[in-house]
């Protein structure tokens, strides 16, 4: 923006310039030439702040992420939804599978990861009952780790 402010006000100058001189002159020869000269003048000095700005522009992308990238963000995050989504559907089938057996839990969390050979795993299974179901924490682990593969943490919590 500079650049483009500094042609402005050079080709201000100059024209303010070449106007005080012509006024000086008064020979019509003299005048012409003078006139030729400060249109060379006027042109110069317009060709030069614009050579300047176009040369300050810089076309550098290093900086900028490249398409691979790109795409391997989003294919992380297209990962990272799909763990989230698997996630949720355990947890709703997990609570399900309790209900039909009929335990009543309060929530439960399932954590999964993702193996080297981009695979997902369940890392962990935490299950909230409340003190009074405490009874059940046997057939909750039985019911778990026969349709899960995994002992669950069992948090019994005030009602």
């Amino acid at each position: 923006m500079s650049e483009i402010n500094t042609v402005i006000i050079t080709a201000c100058a100059c024209a303010i310039i070449c106007s005080l001189l012509t006024q000086f002159v008064s020979d019509g020869g003299t005048k012409r030439i003078l006139s030729l000269v400060m249109g060379a003048f006027i042109v110069c000095s317009m060709i030069v702040p614009i050579k300047n700005a176009v040369q300050s522009i810089s076309f550098d992308l290093s900086d900028h992420p490249s398409a691979e990238s790109i795409g391997a963000t989003a294919d992380e995050v297209c990962r990272r939804e799909i763990i989230k989504s698997a996630a949720r559907n355990l947890e709703k089938t997990l609570k399900e599978l309790l209900l039909q057996n009929g335990i009543s839990i309060k929530n439960c969390e399932i954590i999964l990861a993702e193996t080297a050979e981009n695979s997902i795993i369940i890392s962990g299974i935490s299950i909230y009952i409340d003190r009074t179901d405490q009874e059940q924490l046997d057939r909750i682990n039985q019911i778990t780790r026969e349709n899960f593969g995994i002992t669950p943490d069992i948090t019994a919590e005030q009602p």
